[in-house]
């Protein structure tokens, strides 16, 4: 039997037909994994920094005061603050000293809900 032009009896041709099917979902695979790894990386990168200085400042037990803007920068959260500044974080080009309630505050509040 002989049906689309002759890949049913010829194994070489299903074979290079299904390999063909093989390698574009591989390759979409590659891309939908890439894309999500790229996103984790994007998302891990800034709470990994975070985390190295909290625990450099904890090991050198250098606790410097919080510079949080607490009024605009976690206002539903008021009074959270602690003044020991754990972490650093870049607002408006500028490196601010945050405790861990404000940092964990503003976090929350930047969340999209």
């Amino acid at each position: 039997m002989q049906c689309m032009g002759g890949n049913a009896d010829n194994p070489a041709r299903q074979f290079a037909a299904a390999w063909q099917a093989a390698a574009a979902a591989m390759g979409e695979w590659r891309r939908q994994v890439a894309a999500a790894t790229n996103e984790a990386l994007d998302k891990l990168d800034p709470a990994i920094r975070a985390a190295v200085e909290a625990a450099r400042t904890a090991v050198t037990g250098d606790w410097r005061a919080c510079h949080c803007p607490c009024g605009t920068a976690h206002p539903d959260d008021t009074g959270v603050c602690d003044g020991r500044a754990v972490l650093t974080r870049r607002v408006r080009e500028r490196e601010l000293p945050l405790c861990a309630p404000c940092a964990v505050a503003q976090g929350v509040a930047e969340m999209p809900h």
